[in-house]
């Protein structure tokens, strides 16, 4: 059986890639179909293998530069095919890859990650021109697939509404062991580690002002280029920066708790923490609330405000969070899981044809 993966860019390395990747682990010899590919923006192994891509390749620089000419991409999926020698694609879909052309009877599931490209709040006039358009496309090139696989149910809710075919929730892959539960004899506790990314600058002043006021540490880590007002200099240690798990994972497992106000697809950095085995302070959100449920987290909205009444909370509930119970959460996400399911989903689906003529699946 000849498997191929297809995507909607391989522009950056992020949780949608690492799937992507994790994919490519499972089928060693699977190409990868893409809308965009820009060599050498990642590292890893899906670097190694033969990837094939549209013309937009030659004219988008980054994500939000895709997002912004939107409006090209039918086009460019429909001049992209896939050959008929290929019995099954895995797309990975941000919205968009899976309306790369194949054949009739090549089977196509879909892992809808995420509506990336219409889900943007900072639209640009074209993009906001032509939303209608892509959104009707999208959903139409969607239903041309045999099943749908979604990472949660808030998704599931959202495809069942127009696609009667089989919807089926796998939860993404999360590397746990890069962020292992360590013994906690001498640990102390004794700070608040605050993802930067998502965190605009007035929020982060204040929330710092009061961590300060109140002796409380904290250290802000991930990109943080946006908050160059707060730092003393180049070197101030309150700021990590970008850092690898080896070096960020014992930074988490040190904290008191995980402050994250990031909107993502997925909970990557709560997770992180999680599975460290510290409980968080998140922006509540249906998706991060569909994975995380509730314990050892407090939800926000966001603002300096909620932020500070939450730490003050957690200061006083940290300590009574089971930190097994918390990295237990991170273990529904194993990618060892997750590469199971996946192995039996297409098994299934390949012993038990579903061929359609296109829109039979869409209501």
């Amino acid at each position: 059986m000849k498997i191929a993966l297809s995507c909607d860019d391989l522009l950056v390395r992020d949780h949608y890639t690492e799937i992507v990747e994790t994919l490519g682990l499972v089928y060693e010899d699977s190409e990868i179909y893409t809308l965009v590919h820009k060599e050498k923006a990642m590292l890893g192994t899906v670097e190694l293998r033969k990837i094939r891509s549209t013309y937009l390749s030659h004219k988008i620089k980054d994500r939000e530069h895709l997002a912004r000419n939107s409006y090209l991409i039918p086009n460019a999926a429909s001049n992209l095919f896939i050959p008929c020698s290929v019995d099954l694609i895995i797309n990975i879909s941000n919205g968009m890859s899976q309306g790369i052309r194949k054949c009739e009877n090549t089977k196509l599931i879909t892992y809808f990650y995420d509506h990336y490209y219409l889900n943007r709040k900072k639209k640009v006039l074209r993009e906001k021109l032509f939303k209608s358009y892509i959104a009707k496309w999208s959903k139409a090139a969607l239903c041309m697939s045999d099943e749908i696989w979604v990472p949660n149910n808030s998704v599931k809710d959202f495809v069942e509404s127009f696609y009667e075919g089989p919807v089926r929730v796998i939860a993404p892959p999360f590397n746990i062991a890069d962020y292992p539960l360590t013994p906690k004899e001498g640990k102390e506790f004794n700070y608040f580690a605050i993802n930067a990314q998502g965190m605009n600058e007035e929020c982060a002043e204040k929330l710092a002002e009061f961590l300060i006021q109140y002796d409380f540490k904290f250290i802000f880590f991930g990109e943080d280029s946006h908050l160059d007002n707060m730092k003393y200099g180049s070197g101030d240690p309150r700021f990590l920066g970008v850092k690898c798990s080896g070096e960020i994972a014992p930074v988490l497992g040190n904290a008191r708790a995980i402050i994250d106000v990031s909107e993502n697809a997925f909970p990557e950095e709560a997770l992180k923490g999680l599975s460290s085995g510290r409980p968080a302070i998140l922006k509540e959100s249906e998706h991060y609330k569909s994975y995380l449920g509730d314990y050892g987290i407090l939800w926000t909205d966001g603002s300096a405000e909620s932020l500070i009444n939450s730490v003050k909370d957690m200061n006083n509930l940290f300590h009574t969070y089971e930190r097994k119970k918390l990295y237990n959460i991170a273990t529904g996400f194993h990618d060892i899981k997750f590469k199971s399911e996946v192995k039996r989903r297409v098994d299934h689906l390949m012993g038990n044809t579903h061929i359609h003529n296109g829109s039979d699946c869409c209501q």
